[in-house]
């Protein structure tokens, strides 16, 4: 355990101190400022209210969600498994006394806090652009926007999790990232035109976080949902570990 633990702090370290890292957490802090500033300026200059402050956090995490998120996801997944394949650095982490399991969910658990970071991070943004808004909603709408993000988490460690089995089939950055995002792009478009893949694909679920927040919580939906989810989550760190594994470095 206690190997784990200190490959787990070096491989936040190690993403941590990367320039892209840095640049997605300033990107994630700034965006909902700045919308939410512009926004704001906007609505009391024509006088309308196109977007209440209660759905402004909730707008922000569709777009965080959908969008940015998964692109940290692919580019975190790409670095510390293929970019690390193709740099012979992971040579250097397997020469330690520890197991390739822990190595393995060490750099999943890894992704799995900075998606929880980025996250907070996003929330914290969004709740203070709120307050530019007039009507603030007050406790009610900040639990529901804590409930959105607590669920949004899920699936985007799902997604983390087959980027990462995805990225152990290549040994450079480049090429991993770009066949997740074309995978992703391809399954968002493929589920827009033929709704059943929507069914079978966890690229889907990235806005289940509205299921949470409805007039009515659908308790059926949300379970099966989740236990899709965990499937597709034990499915996906399975198989990647199993690939990890059997590799030759």
């Amino acid at each position: 355990m206690h190997s784990l633990t200190a490959n787990l702090w070096n491989e936040s370290l190690k993403i941590t101190y990367k320039k892209k890292t840095l640049f997605f957490l300033a990107f994630t802090l700034l965006l909902p400022l700045i919308a939410g500033l512009l926004l704001s300026r906007f609505q009391s200059g024509i006088g309308i209210g196109a977007i209440a402050s209660q759905d402004f956090p909730i707008i922000m995490l569709g777009l965080l969600s959908s969008i940015f998120l998964p692109l940290f996801i692919f580019m975190g997944a790409a670095d510390v498994f293929a970019g690390e394949m193709g740099d012979r650095t992971m040579k250097n982490t397997l020469t330690r006394p520890i197991t390739r399991i822990k190595v393995f969910a060490s750099k999943q658990l890894a992704l799995g806090i900075f998606i929880a970071l980025y996250l907070a991070a996003g929330m914290l943004a969004s709740v203070v652009s709120a307050l530019f808004f007039q009507h603030f909603g007050g406790l009610s709408a900040i639990a529901k926007w804590f409930l959105a993000y607590g669920a949004a988490f899920l699936p985007l460690l799902v997604l983390s999790m087959g980027s990462v089995f995805l990225a152990q089939f290549f040994s450079s950055s480049s090429s991993a990232l770009t066949v997740s995002i074309l995978l992703y792009l391809a399954f968002k478009v493929a589920a827009f035109f033929i709704p059943q893949i929507a069914m079978y694909s966890p690229t889907a679920y990235t806005d289940w976080h509205m299921l949470w927040i409805g007039s009515g919580l659908a308790l059926g939906k949300v379970s099966s949902i989740f236990m899709f989810l965990i499937a597709c989550s034990i499915l996906f760190f399975t198989a990647g570990y199993y690939v990890f594994d059997k590799k030759e470095i």
